[in-house]
């Protein structure tokens, strides 16, 4: 992240209202596209209706909310950010944990788990679209969120709530979620928590409940204060071309994404897209698809989705969607 002081300054002027927030194979996207491109294919809503308790509401109602609002529209975002009523956006507590899901995962097998963290300064309203995405396409999400959303404690809350919503016969995820599926994502403070997160969680994560493993992390435009050698689960760093808060040449990629020595790691920088692209649509976010795709092929098995990951001719150095992507010698070794 930033020094407090440093913090203070960009809160006030309102321009990072969400910000902190080895051997590679490199490609750029200058070959000739697939048919389909992740976004296209994966950018969009998938088979399943979304069940939520949240409700969310225009951010303009609160002057927290008008100054968003405009930081963002004035960085490109095109949908109206939309806000809950979590303390600055309104009145409630601003530390808490909103859950979407399958509306009908009563019938399906147990699904597995995203914990997702927002930006620093952010309310988890931001992020209602693209948790309502990952749940339409299967997954049980969860934001957690304390405002500051820096620290592995932020994700540390969301997976408890969805334990004790698993274990509890009067929710309706009770005996629904697969733990041994679990993700941590997180977008720029939240990114940086949620390598914390993968940090710290994969040891001991039987000693929280013996069903649980953490299958890997998404980390979009993620904050400094985590180390890429420390993390020992598959891993995707997702940057913006024109981020100019988490910049695809700075940290992500020196101490997170290159010292990522222990375990499958990829790096996309995606064309178009600014720090604060993630709490747009997700069909205005371009590196949305990729995200799905990439917790589809680890979290399902879709083969679809694989196929951008894995394998000599994988497609992601080919989707022009993105600048140029990596991965690194243990991805390159999947097959």
């Amino acid at each position: 992240m930033r020094t407090f002081t440093t913090l203070k300054t960009a809160a006030a002027v309102g321009l990072l209202a969400f910000a902190a927030c080895t051997a590679p194979t490199l490609a750029y996207a200058d070959e000739p596209a697939p048919a389909a491109t992740a976004q296209s294919l994966y950018a969009t809503p998938g088979p399943h209706q979304v069940a939520t308790p949240v409700t969310t509401n225009p951010c303009q109602q609160s002057v927290y909310g008008m100054i968003a609002h405009i930081t963002v529209t004035v960085f490109g975002n095109a949908s109206e950010l939309q806000c809950t009523q979590a303390f600055p956006g309104g009145l409630e507590s601003p530390i808490g944990v909103n859950t979407y899901y399958p509306a009908d995962i009563a019938d399906l097998p147990e699904a597995p788990l995203v914990v997702l963290t927002g930006g620093i300064l952010s309310v988890p309203g931001n992020y209602d679209q693209l948790a309502r995405l990952y749940a339409s396409h299967g997954f049980v999400v969860v934001i957690s969120y304390d405002f500051f959303n820096s620290t592995v404690d932020v994700p540390t809350l969301g997976l408890a709530v969805a334990i004790l919503a698993d274990r509890d016969a009067a929710s309706p995820l009770h005996d629904r979620i697969d733990l041994s599926r679990t993700f941590f994502a997180g977008h720029s403070g939240g990114g940086q928590a949620s390598l914390q997160a993968g940090t710290l969680y994969p040891a001991i994560a039987a000693l929280i409940d013996p069903s649980l493993r953490i299958a890997g992390v998404l980390a979009i435009e993620p904050g400094p204060l985590a180390v890429g050698a420390l993390i020992g689960v598959p891993t995707l760093f997702l940057t913006g071309y024109n981020d100019i808060v988490v910049p695809d040449f700075a940290w992500v990629r020196w101490w997170q994404y290159n010292l990522m020595f222990n375990a499958p790691s990829w790096i996309a920088n995606a064309r178009g897209v600014t720090h604060f692209s993630p709490v747009d649509a997700p069909e205005n976010y371009r590196a949305a698809g990729a995200s799905v795709a990439w917790l589809k092929y680890l979290a399902f098995g879709d083969e679809t989705a694989k196929r951008y990951f894995v394998g000599a001719d994988w497609q992601l150095p080919t989707d022009k969607t993105f600048f140029s992507v990596e991965r690194n010698a243990r991805a390159n070794a999947l097959n």
